[in-house]
């Protein structure tokens, strides 16, 4: 089944069931999908071909959903991107991929006008303003031109709706990609992953089978639409049941709080600084109550056990923790809602999905051994676009070799330890920076944590921590570092600590620990160089 094959059923089963919220807009699946078939057949008219590549620029919006499903149901490879990005961040991507259209949102109209000279084969720049969107049939407005820049809304009311001729052959097969998620690009330029029609319907009905939801629930989407994290548990995952939608283009912590109850969210999936926020955020005079939500999801990073026990005990939620990379579509493996869960961990492989521990030969560890986790399983992309050798690489012994560090228990739970490319070796130990910085946020005075290594002549690396206190709390570096002593090896104990009011994160919620390693060896330039040991 293609992903549009499932939009349409899902209509025909919940035509009038709101489809997506968003502030005022609201839509039902029915005219979520006339919408889909109304863009796919204007994307064709101006030229548009099964298995081309098509952009979509855009912040959470039903524009957005409109947008993705329209070019899945044409065949169409859709390219989600960070409308955030700067205009050499999204030339690359472009030139990349070959887009030959982009789905934009109307301020980038600029930036994207000037680079069409550079990169020819962008034939279609379609620019929303994010009014309103309806599916009440054509209007005087006509069609876009042959090719340039036209208004996306104007000439979606100027589509004609049209429904596929049931005999007629899906456009693609399943096995053709249905997205190209770009990687952070933490060890150079961002990579295209491949994911297929297939590979992300068999994920999300798998990772179905790990809690239970149905048409009822309604999914607060505040995960920016473009990552792969929202992709699968926000957009697939209602679009699979039926669901609702709502969605919101910001994180502000005050206004998820109020939409969870105003909306009667039953499912949230977040980031771990999301939750952390929420919590801060509740004034602690306020009644806990969070209405009828009932899972709160989390992904994507780290999430310490203090901000889940805390969540726990102030909502009653359930807090349910997976995780896996983009490359595997991304869900690998979650905590089941109806089981054991396990703090600290992001649960045991879901049905279908092997998991292995490896060494650096790819051999297996002993149980509760440190290694590379390795993923296989239908969920995993299909290889890197125009990168064989990046393709053979990651999936090399029929593995997707993730990156991560992590273990396994006796029970089969993962328990990932950090990036692989995020090690830290003080004198030949390892030092894993999500230790440390839980260890940090054990202290009551640290609100956020962030440890990354830089050079250091004597010991290869020296461990640095950035720390953000919570408001009102006070307590310097030496404090912080003695606290460490007091419940870590000394080798894993920050030689500096820097204080800030802010970390900065990228869309998906991770802090950028490739920034802080630039930022850590400016500060120790101009404090002298490394410190002394026991100093700060």
């Amino acid at each position: 089944m293609l992903i549009a094959e499932r939009l349409s059923a899902t209509a025909g089963r919940f035509p009038a069931r709101e489809a997506v919220v968003h502030g005022d807009q609201r839509l039902s699946w029915s005219a979520l999908d006339g919408l889909a078939s109304r863009i796919a057949g204007g994307l064709s008219d101006i030229g548009v071909q099964p298995r081309d590549f098509v952009a979509i620029q855009l912040p959470n919006s039903p524009a957005y959903l409109a947008a993705l499903y329209g070019i899945l149901r044409l065949g169409a490879t859709a390219v989600p991107l960070n409308p955030r990005y700067q205009p050499d961040e999204f030339a690359h991507i472009l030139a990349d991929c070959g887009a030959v259209a982009t789905i934009a949102y109307a301020p980038l109209a600029p930036a994207l006008t000037a680079l069409q000279t550079k990169l020819p084969q962008l034939r279609h720049i379609l620019l929303a303003d994010l009014s309103p969107l309806t599916d009440g049939g054509a209007s005087a407005t006509g069609a876009a031109p042959a090719g340039g820049t036209v208004p996306f809304e104007s000439w979606l009311r100027g589509l004609t709706p049209r429904a596929r001729d049931a005999d007629t052959p899906p456009p693609v097969g399943d096995d053709a990609p249905a997205t190209c998620l770009y990687t952070a690009g933490t060890t150079g330029r961002p990579k295209g992953a491949l994911l297929t029609h297939r590979g992300l319907l068999w994920n999300i009905d798998h990772l179905l089978q790990v809690f239970s939801a149905d048409e009822r629930d309604r999914f607060l989407c505040v995960l920016p639409m473009f990552h792969s994290y929202a992709q699968m548990a926000c957009v697939i995952s209602t679009l699979t049941l039926g669901a609702t939608l709502v969605s919101q283009a910001q994180f502000r912590p005050a206004t998820v709080l109020e939409t969870i109850v105003r909306e009667r969210i039953t499912i949230f999936p977040g980031v771990p600084a999301y939750y952390g926020a929420m919590l801060a955020a509740a004034r602690p005079d306020e009644p806990a109550d969070l209405g009828v939500l009932r899972l709160a999801v989390t992904g994507g990073a780290a999430m310490p056990p203090a901000v889940v026990e805390a969540l726990q005990r102030r909502y009653g939620v359930t807090v349910l923790e997976g995780n896996g990379p983009t490359e595997a579509g991304p869900v690998a493996y979650c905590n089941p809602e109806h089981g054991v869960r396990k703090p600290g961990s992001v649960g045991q492989p879901i049905p279908g999905v092997a998991v292995r521990v490896v060494d650096d030969q790819d051999g297996d560890v002993p149980m509760g051994a440190v290694g590379e986790v390795l993923v296989r399983g239908p969920n995993v992309m299909a290889g890197y676009l125009g990168q064989p050798e990046a393709t053979a690489q990651a999936l090399r012994g029929g593995w997707l070799h993730t990156g991560d560090l992590g273990r396994l228990d006796a029970d089969g739970y993962l328990f990932l330890v950090d990036r692989k490319t995020d090690l830290i070796i003080v004198g030949g130990l390892n030092v894993y920076p999500r230790e440390v910085e839980e260890t940090l946020l054990g202290h009551p005075s640290v609100a956020e944590a962030a440890v990354v290594g830089v050079p250091d002549p004597l010991r290869g690396e020296q461990v640095v921590a950035f720390v953000v206190l919570v408001p009102g709390q006070a307590a310097s570096p030496h404090d912080l570092i003695r606290y460490c002593r007091e419940h870590l090896a000394t080798y894993k104990c920050p030689r500096h600590l820097l204080l800030r009011d802010a970390l900065e994160k990228n869309a998906a919620g991770k802090v950028g620990k490739l920034e802080l390693r630039v930022l850590a060896q400016q500060d120790l330039a101009m404090l002298g160089g490394p410190a002394e040991p026991g100093g700060e």
